[in-house]
């Protein structure tokens, strides 16, 4: 098997779990009274490499983040079964199958649809005085490529990172990713299968369509998390999808089948759109319980250059960062 890039593997033993990187250590730290905040919401961005949303804080240089740093926002009032498992804990010999998965959901109401809905982890848990920095890669034909330099960025500097992996992007940099899990610095987790957005009844994201029925959500979770641990060892506890959209319901399977559904706070790049001095500026941003997306997927974007730029100030003031599993 052999990367985009051409060069070869050789085959490893599975590994039995997720490495866990250790934390950069560091201080307590607040820099939003030095940044000022202009609002809260979310905007929404159509983008180009991965289709990936903007939530939270805007992608100029002081912007406003999603509220909350708890878990997740209040449920809507719509439904969804939950008597199948729900403990959103992965690794249980007891998860549902994918017939018990479409029994329980036949016929349910999809609840709200988009990046904030309830069941999704969007920050850390509240009183966390660290970062999470969370990097996608999501594959495709514009999608498939390394940011060597930016991972390169990240092994210099010692700071950990969540790597949300696609299926087809595992697929074409078999190499790359015995190297990432390999290394405790990266921490892999799942971003789906064909990297589309869960909706029971076909909802799409950004012109993307997602998929179309509680089989098709089963089947974009638990391709890719089957994937990563036949071919990796690695069983991921948290999961990412296309566009980052999805609807309550298919957040309520995430959870049955052992895994959570997790945003952000600070979108850093839009989808790998935004130039250098942006990406560096939203870095920048970042404090206590915050969920960065960045992405991993495209060398020719300003994420890697913008994150090189911003994240040694950050370690200097003692900015303490750490992967999602630290963060359990």
């Amino acid at each position: 098997m052999t990367d985009a890039a051409g060069s070869s593997r050789s085959p490893r033993p599975v590994r039995n779990r997720n490495p866990r990187p250790g934390p950069y250590l560091g201080k307590k730290f607040d820099r939003r009274s030095a940044l000022g905040l202009l609002g809260v919401g979310a905007v929404a961005s159509v983008v180009v490499a991965c289709s990936e949303p903007t939530t939270g804080k805007t992608s100029g240089p002081v912007a406003a983040k999603t509220p909350s740093p708890s878990a997740s926002p209040s449920p809507s009032g719509n439904p969804s079964p939950s008597g199948v498992h729900g403990d959103g804990e992965s690794g249980s010999d007891s998860l549902p199958s994918r017939d018990q998965i479409v029994e329980e959901y036949e016929g349910v109401s999809p609840g709200a649809f988009g990046l904030e809905v309830s069941g999704v982890k969007l920050s850390l848990p509240q009183g966390s005085e660290a970062v999470a920095l969370t990097l996608d890669a999501c594959g495709g034909p514009q999608g498939s490529a390394v940011d060597e330099a930016l991972l390169e960025t990240l092994r210099d500097l010692a700071v950990p990172v969540t790597l949300f992996i696609n299926q087809r992007w595992a697929q074409a940099n078999p190499t790359t990713m015995e190297g990432l899990v390999a290394e405790p610095l990266f921490e892999i987790q799942n971003h789906g299968t064909d990297h589309l957005p869960l909706s029971v009844n076909g909802r799409s994201a950004y012109g993307l369509q997602g998929t179309t029925s509680v089989a098709g959500v089963y089947d974009e979770i638990m391709g890719n998390q089957e994937f990563l641990s036949a071919e990796y060892g690695v069983t991921c506890r948290y999961f990412r999808s296309g566009t980052a959209h999805l609807d309550e319901a298919s957040a309520q399977i995430c959870h049955d089948l052992g895994i959570t559904p997790v945003n952000f706070t600070i979108n850093l790049d839009k989808g790998a759109t935004l130039p250098a001095q942006t990406v560096g500026a939203q870095v920048a941003s970042l404090s206590s319980a915050d969920i960065a997306l960045g992405h991993v997927n495209d060398p020719a974007s300003g994420t890697g250059p913008g994150l090189a730029q911003a994240l040694p100030q950050l370690l200097a003031d003692d900015v303490r960062f750490i992967t999602l599993e630290e963060a359990h």
